[in-house]
């Protein structure tokens, strides 16, 4: 699969590794969230770079206190219909603070960048020829507005969403001025 990330394709320094996979000492690798619980001590004790692979539906809470000795975190994404690797990319800049690279990895297509990219995902790694195609042209939709709020810049301002949620507790006259 190739890799962009910083407005171009860049070597990519990490190798997936299956479970089972024999890891050199100084090779930097992307494991498995069920790898990385099993060999926690092992792995973090490597002097080389190491990077996480989530999945759609798994639970990190655990070991939200190793996310700072990560290099990367790639979320997969199986089919490009599938939006958990959307919250999981939000959840881990937002609520866990993880600083390092985060990288989607699998189906999406190009349209989705820009989301992607809003919820903090600032790599991406597929082999689907039309998205990098359009990678390596530089044509991906930008969007300036978005409805759903993030708590980023560009967004719709509030009050000129009438789907939008209220607060909990609000009047159903503080509703309608919103």
């Amino acid at each position: 699969m190739a890799l962009w990330k910083n407005g171009s394709f860049v070597a990519d320094r990490f190798r997936h590794v299956a479970d089972d996979d024999v890891i050199g000492t100084d090779e930097a690798v992307i494991v498995s969230l069920e790898r990385f619980r099993a060999e926690r001590e092992a792995l973090l004790a490597r002097p080389a770079p190491l990077g996480l692979r989530i999945e759609p539906g798994s639970d990190w809470g655990g070991i939200v206190q190793d996310l700072p000795r990560l290099a990367v975190i790639a979320a997969s994404l199986p089919k490009f219909a599938d939006g958990r690797a959307f919250s999981i990319g939000r959840l881990l800049r937002e609520r866990d603070g993880f600083a390092g690279e985060l990288r989607a990895v699998g189906a999406f297509f190009l349209d989705q960048i820009p989301l992607l990219k809003r919820v903090g995902f600032d790599a991406f790694e597929t082999e689907d020829p039309l998205v990098l195609k359009g990678l390596q042209e530089g044509r991906w939709p930008e969007v300036k507005e978005y409805l759903q709020p993030v708590g980023g810049a560009g967004e719709i301002p509030a009050g000129t969403r009438p789907f939008a949620r209220r607060p909990a507790g609000a009047t159903g006259e503080q509703r309608n001025q919103e």
